[in-house]
């Protein structure tokens, strides 16, 4: 039998091949960590969000007299979703004679990093969105 000396791969062809695999296998793995990491910053981003949101009705819902001006730690209430170290605060002051502005800064570990968000909003004496 003769064997022609075009027949199968040569060492270079199998070298490029391996190294183009490897190059593309190492793409597509790095892509799906960046998906990961993202999703996760998505997740505490709107967790974040939705408890502010939740901390804001409820101070509405007190009313403007029963607002008390000062800061209070609210640490303890975060969810738990949110990576630690985590930590809040709460402040209230007067804008005007009816006016009082809420300020809520959250903080927490975003991957080893510290993420910061502050949140302000205003709450009337003649109630929402009556100023």
């Amino acid at each position: 039998m003769n064997r022609s000396k075009t027949s199968g791969f040569t060492v270079v062809e199998l070298l490029v091949t391996i190294v183009v695999s490897s190059i593309m296998i190492g793409s597509a793995a790095l892509a799906l960590i960046s998906q990961q990491h993202l999703s996760q910053r998505d997740r505490d981003l709107v967790v974040a969000n939705s408890y502010v949101e939740q901390k804001v009705e409820a101070l509405r819902s007190i009313g403007f007299l029963g607002l008390s001006i000062g800061t209070t730690n609210i640490t303890a209430e975060m969810p738990s979703e949110l990576n630690s170290p985590r930590s809040g605060s709460l402040q209230i002051s007067s804008y005007s004679a009816s006016i009082k502005q809420v300020d809520i800064s959250i903080t927490y570990n975003d991957q080893g990093t510290s993420r910061t968000y502050s949140y302000t909003t205003y709450i009337g004496e003649l109630g929402v969105g009556q100023y």
